[in-house]
């Protein structure tokens, strides 16, 4: 046989190797369906389960934007919802993170991202304990 010509385990052509897609797991570093059997098969696999892996996208993105989603935790997964000091919203950090850093940084997030976070190091910034101070300092 050929060295520039592989067998293909589903069809049985013979093709050449620009034919095959790699497949570092394989011996000789392609996959062992050509790549028209490989289309195929993922084209039946997509309709047989077409609901199944569209919905497998929407409730990824769901439990991403709505973190009270029931889904968040599916997959032994914990989560902490914190309230940004600067936005005021409320976002969410896994759990099993937020023990490492704190055990060895000593910090809790603060910030729901880098934006706020670089707002916060802004000299025109005051933090909502700065102004809960001067509030009552207005009072008296």
């Amino acid at each position: 046989m050929d060295s520039s010509i592989k067998k293909c385990s589903k069809c049985g052509r013979e093709l050449p190797l620009s034919e095959f897609d790699k497949n570092k797991s394989m011996k000789d570093g392609l996959d062992h369906k050509c790549k028209d059997c490989k289309k195929e098969y993922n084209k039946l696999r997509y309709e047989k389960n077409q609901d199944l892996i569209l919905n497998q996208g929407r409730k990824y993105r769901k439990c991403v934007i709505k973190p009270s989603c029931q889904l968040v935790g599916g997959r032994g997964g914990q989560f902490e919802i914190f309230t940004c000091e600067i936005c005021g919203k409320k976002f969410r950090r896994n759990k099993s993170t937020i023990d490492w850093n704190y055990e060895h940084l000593g910090c809790l997030p603060r910030f729901c991202s880098k934006e706020c976070r670089n707002e916060s190091m802004r000299k025109s910034n005051t933090s909502k304990y700065a102004k809960e101070i001067e509030r009552i300092k207005k009072e008296m």
